[in-house]
């Protein structure tokens, strides 16, 4: 399928133009608020050094790696100290850059970064979210050159020359605060999110060997472990209706007709739940076949992938708007109803266990492939279907807070992406008068009493 977009999602080649300055902020460069630095540290062949890397789309300064000065083979390496502002001269086109925080003070990088800090009229948290705004991400594509996106050189020089608006440090103070409460919320929902995976995590180990609290009093000892003596153990093929592959369209000789088909990715596996049109399926010029059209309750498995962790990976489909075909790069599993319900078979293979022996099948080599009569082979512990109903209501009962946290994760993610539109740019003013006072959008420049 055609490429409908030059650059990859994390590039923002838009030309950078700033709007009129707004009332009391000031134009400058970057280079007036900022200063270069550098620190170039003598590599000692015994000394351990921490090196650090700046993640894309702005995911800020993490820790890379420790090793010894022998073992470093670029020498040239400088010191970064805790409230730099590094950017990654080759990855910034991505959105490579961010502020050093304390537990890395002290770490080094190499000549690939660049080291600045602010200078008094320029606040440091300012900056960092200021570095979230698209002009900041235009004007370091436009200072980037090479003849492949991948290759482009960052130019320091160019770029600290391009202009900045700035408001006084009061006003910076603000709105840096208004935005890092944003960020403090944000970062608690993630937390939610991950907590509520890693007991989701714990609760399917449990309750998919060892069945409901309390209900289960024998075991039994089987080929994949301990389970409850009324459970069976049955080969995959017993289990299925079918097993079916996928559908590519470029692969058609045939004529093209108008359809309002949608091609479901094989990304949709990352959601472990596919409701409805979650990413935007592409419409299709050709009437698929009638034996790749996905519907409510089939569950999809990942058979191949260039992201290793998505092979073997499942997930169940509750809707499809618009109406949905596969893609060859993912398989339909539709159950025997009266054995396995659509929602534990889901569950189940997303099991260590079962996931363990999807991989086993597939090889060891990079790239992996499931093939449909290897998963004919994959051994389930199949409940009562009363059992199956309960275990997998359990789980979908987490699924759905998770869900909702992950609504709210959204909601604010947008306020934030909204908030740094307005007040970054001076469409939406702060009263520095009244610390609680809310913003309100106001005619570019003007400062709202409200």
């Amino acid at each position: 399928m055609a490429r409908t977009r030059l650059y990859p999602p994390s590039v923002d080649p838009g030309f950078p133009t700033l709007p009129e300055t707004p009332s009391g902020w000031t134009r400058t460069t970057f280079g007036d608020v900022l200063e270069v630095v550098e620190r170039p540290t003598k590599l000692q062949p015994n000394e351990i050094y921490r090196l650090v890397n700046a993640k894309r789309s702005r995911g800020g300064i993490s820790l890379r790696g420790e090793l010894t000065g022998r073992e470093i083979l670029t020498k040239t390496q400088f010191e970064a100290k805790s409230g730099d502002f590094l950017i990654s001269r080759r990855q910034i086109i991505h959105g490579a850059c961010g502020v050093v925080p304390e537990e890395l003070d002290g770490a080094i990088v190499s000549n690939e970064y660049s080291t600045l800090r602010p200078r008094p009229s320029l606040l440091l948290d300012f900056l960092q979210h200021y570095s979230h705004t698209p002009y900041f991400q235009r004007t370091c594509f436009h200072s980037s050159h090479g003849v492949d996106v991948e290759k482009m050189i960052f130019k320091i020089n160019e770029w600290l020359v391009r202009p900045i608006d700035l408001p006084s440090l009061p006003e910076q103070r603000k709105i840096a605060a208004i935005l890092s409460s944003v960020d403090d919320a944000i970062e608690a929902s993630q937390a939610v999110i991950d907590q509520l995976q890693v007991v989701k995590k714990a609760m399917m180990a449990e309750l998919l060997t060892r069945g409901l609290p309390g209900r289960h009093t024998r075991f039994k000892q089987t080929e994949i472990g301990e389970v409850p003596e009324s459970w069976e153990v049955r080969r995959l093929s017993d289990l299925l209706q079918s097993i079916d592959a996928g559908w590519s369209p470029q692969c058609e000789g045939r004529p093209a007709t108008l359809s309002e088909w949608g091609v479901l990715k094989v990304s949709a596996v990352t959601s472990g739940v596919y409701k409805e049109d979650e990413q935007k399926a592409l419409p299709l010029s050709l009437e698929p076949r009638p034996a790749s059209e996905v519907e409510p309750n089939d569950v999809l498995l990942a058979r191949a992938n260039g992201v290793l962790d998505l092979v073997g990976r499942t997930v169940l489909v509750r809707s499809t708007r618009p109406r949905l075909m596969l893609s060859d790069k993912l398989l339909r599993l539709r159950p025997c109803t009266k054995l396995l319900l659509p929602s534990f078979l889901n569950l189940a293979m997303g099991s260590d266990a079962v996931r363990a022996q999807i991989l086993n099948t597939t090889g060891g080599s990079h790239m992996r492939n499931v093939s449909q009569s290897s998963l004919k082979g994959i051994v389930l512990v199949v409940p009562p279907l009363s059992e199956q109903a309960e275990i997998a209501g359990a789980l979908d009962s987490l699924e759905e807070r998770a869900d909702a946290e992950r609504s709210t994760l959204q909601s604010l993610q947008d306020a934030k992406a909204a908030l740094i539109s307005v007040l970054l740019t001076g469409e939406v003013r702060i009263n520095l008068d009244a610390s609680d006072q809310h913003p309100v959008r106001t005619e570019r420049g003007e400062q709202s009493d409200a």
